[in-house]
């Protein structure tokens, strides 16, 4: 029984040892989604588009396995006001068995890779975005104004960050509690347990010029939601954050 629960408590303690924060990212500060460098020559005159339907998709299927999990971390202020801007920090914990890569850069346009013909450019992003759900049956959840991403070169494993098991990355957001979309199918009201909830979508982006015409791509890597985490929503104040936003 002694061997037993010396075994248990050594294991426990490598563990923790183990399971750490590797990195962290403040997108508060800012990031930058890059610009296409390629463009259909101004000699077509009648240049054509389309969307890539996944005939070409370099990564592979989705990741279907549970390999990572989201979770917010905090917010500030703790309170939310409907109207007004807040911090929030997500974990991105490895919570399988292998090593997985998940983009690092803040800066897209370092991660932005041409092909050598100069035909094809294209990059990994990491987007994140907040829900919240209000009222009492917490039914419809609203997107809200918020974004930050993180990027990497799909060609170079050195931009991404390699998080082992039990390791995480933590992300630092800026966010605005009002709705982000152009139509918004409910609204936000004043709760004291509302539900927050933050996404994760992983995919490699593509663009790809032949002559006049041209290609943008979109491969899914992984999508992942967040457990619920409850938060105060408060009536706006008489004043409201004049931050301004520059994305």
């Amino acid at each position: 029984m002694a061997a037993w629960l010396f075994f248990f408590t050594f294991e426990l303690a490598a563990l923790k040892v183990f399971a750490q924060m590797v990195g962290s990212r403040d997108l508060t500060s800012g990031w930058r989604v890059p610009s296409e460098r390629i463009s259909v020559p101004q000699t077509c005159e009648k240049p054509r588009s389309s969307l890539a339907d996944g005939e070409e998709a370099k990564t592979g299927a989705p990741t279907k396995k549970k390999e990572l999990e989201l979770t917010i971390v905090e917010t500030s202020p703790a309170k939310l006001e409907i109207g007004n801007d807040f911090n929030a920090t997500v974990r991105l914990k490895n919570v399988g068995a292998k090593a997985v890569l998940v983009p690092s850069a803040a800066d897209g346009e370092r991660a932005l890779r041409t092909s050598a013909d100069g035909t094809e450019e294209k990059y990994e992003v990491g987007d994140i975005s907040f829900r919240v759900m209000t009222g009492k049956q917490h039914g419809i959840p609203v997107y809200l104004n918020s974004a930050g991403a993180l990027f990497a070169d799909p060609d170079d494993k050195s931009s991404y960050l390699s998080l082992e098991p039990g390791n995480w990355l933590e992300i630092k957001l800026h966010a605005r509690v009002e709705c982000g979309l152009e139509n918004c199918m409910g609204e936000i009201q004043p709760d004291n347990k509302a539900v927050l909830t933050a996404w994760w979508y992983q995919r490699v982006l593509t663009h790809r010029v032949s002559g006049c015409d041209e290609t943008h791509g979109s491969f899914t890597v992984r999508e992942l939601d967040s457990a619920p985490f409850t938060v105060t929503v408060k009536s706006p104040s008489a004043k409201t954050s004049a931050v301004v936003w520059d994305q």
